[in-house]
């Protein structure tokens, strides 16, 4: 078996093999990883894929990694989305894949590697990395290798539903009935401010406004007037989502410091 390290965009027939590397460790849809492996150029950021080839000179992609560009420090790398297949895991590949990445800078002109962990940071130790300070860095994907957000505890906050909104019929409903309620007051004001001057005209006065009272079909008794139910109360809001903290570690290592 012999392993090799070529530069992605030089080698665009590999890149569903290292889609499918890439998602089983990290899931994204197919149009977001590709957008993302296009990137890859002879400047940076700089996709690296490890290529197997066994006795009958068939290729395999036994491992991928990524350079990016660290901020105000021309001679320094970042290395990010290490990964290598999960049914070869255990046997020595993460450790050939970070030499040949490794060498691969040296040839760039590179001196220093950084990169970031949440859980192998014994693995890195023993290739030589040290903690250090967060460094700055351009087109990297530091929070989708991590799968962690960076030193924070954000209470998330949804939108709470409002109660429904009164529908156009029932609004309708609410005009029609004041309507009507202001037509019959307007009437018995009417009969009350004529004043009948004797106590026969009086009586004929009440009895015609009884009259009225009863035939018009646009009143109704004051006294049941149709009152709406009120409407039901919002559901409560959801309780609050916490995020919790994940500690992120950055290392580095100086790849001309002797071991």
């Amino acid at each position: 078996m012999a392993f090799c390290m070529v530069a992605l965009h030089k080698r665009q027939d590999l890149i569903d093999a290292c889609v499918t590397l890439l998602n089983s460790e990290w899931s994204r849809s197919q149009s977001a990883r590709l957008h993302s492996l296009e990137k890859s150029n002879d400047g940076l950021p700089y996709s690296l894929v490890m290529i197997e080839t066994n006795n009958s000179q068939e290729e395999k992609v036994a491992g991928y990694c990524r350079l990016a560009k660290v901020v105000n420090q021309p001679k320094a790398v970042f290395i990010e989305s290490v990964v290598v297949p999960t049914d070869r895991r255990g046997q020595g590949l993460g450790r050939r894949l970070m030499d040949l990445a490794e060498d691969h800078a040296r040839c760039r002109g590179y001196t220093e590697v950084y990169l970031t962990t949440k859980d192998k940071q014994g693995f890195y130790e023993h290739l030589g990395y040290r903690f250090c300070k967060p460094v700055n860095t351009f087109n990297a994907q530091v929070l989708e290798t991590c799968s962690c957000v960076f030193l924070t505890n954000t209470i998330v906050s949804e939108n709470v539903p409002t109660p429904p909104a009164k529908s156009t019929d029932t609004i309708r409903s609410v005009k029609a009935e004041s309507n009507l309620n202001d037509k019959c007051t307007s009437q018995a004001s009417q009969v009350i401010l004529e004043s009948p001057s004797t106590d026969e005209e009086l009586s004929c006065c009440t009895r015609t406004e009884s009259k009225n009272s009863c035939e018009s079909n646009d009143c109704e008794p004051a006294s049941t007037p149709s009152a709406l139910p009120p409407p039901p109360p919002p559901p409560p809001p959801p309780p609050p989502t916490t995020v919790p903290n994940v500690t992120v570690y950055w290392m580095m290592k100086d790849l001309y410091d002797k071991q």
